[in-house]
């Protein structure tokens, strides 16, 4: 659910500034805590061991 005029575009860039690194998900509702996150990152295991520069 967007609240603010900028929420969609922060979403996006950080979409974008996380690509590369792993899987971004916006507005996901976890289950087992029952609440709506706006971002949920999931690294890529191959990059995991890389730091970012």
């Amino acid at each position: 659910m967007t609240r603010f005029i900028y929420d969609q575009f922060t979403k996006q860039y950080i979409q974008e500034l996380l690509r590369q690194l792993g899987q971004t998900e916006t507005s996901k509702t976890m289950a087992s805590e029952r609440r709506e996150i706006d971002i949920f990152f999931t690294p890529n295991p191959e990059k995991s061991g890389q730091q970012v520069t």
